[in-house]
């Protein structure tokens, strides 16, 4: 049995394997660095939804679906009821949203969370909606959400026309006759 003429040279496959692998991991490192930009997006994306179904179409049902089981339970329909009922007695917005913040991963590609923090400008007074959100197996999840704003002060009553100012008037200085009088009573 005769050898073949190429039998004896070794690594004959392996720079074209080398290259194959190189390959390869650069399209996983390119995929996860493209998926992190996408999920960076779609997080702000959705805050900014979650910001005008919350803030200006007061969407209760969208509230409720997209909150995770822990804030559903915490977040009973009251606590719902009465920030709704908050945002109505602000009335309508005079500025448009600012939404603020950003995603953080828990091992730079996985397991998103996110912070931010929805600017709303009423006419009576400023308001601020924050959320905390995560990324479950079925979509973004709402894991906090909660609106902070500062009363306005009390303004006070206007003063009524016709009452009199208090002004100081001094008090009458008794006379030399008045003095005697009250020598001679004791």
């Amino acid at each position: 049995m005769k050898r073949a003429r190429h039998a004896r040279i070794r690594g004959e496959g392996g720079f074209g394997i080398w290259i194959i692998v190189l390959f390869i991991v650069a399209g996983i490192v390119w995929y996860v660095y493209a998926s992190r930009g996408d999920t960076v997006k779609e997080a702000r994306l959705f805050a900014e939804e979650v910001s005008r179904k919350v803030a200006v179409d007061l969407d209760d049902r969208y509230l409720l679906t997209h909150l995770n089981r822990e804030n559903q339970a915490a977040n009973l329909p009251a606590w719902r009821e009465r920030l709704f009922r908050s945002l109505r007695s602000f009335g309508p917005m005079t500025k448009p949203m600012e939404v603020t913040g950003d995603i953080s991963f828990t091992s730079n590609f996985f397991d998103p969370h996110g912070l931010y923090q929805t600017a709303l400008t009423y006419a009576a007074l400023p308001a601020r909606l924050d959320l905390a959100i995560s990324k479950a197996s079925t979509g973004w999840r709402i894991d906090e959400i909660n609106l902070v704003w500062t009363p306005p002060s009390p303004t006070p009553a206007p003063l009524a026309a016709a009452s009199p100012t208090p002004s100081p008037t001094p008090s009458p200085t008794p006379t030399p006759e008045q003095k005697q009088q009250r020598r001679k009573k004791r």
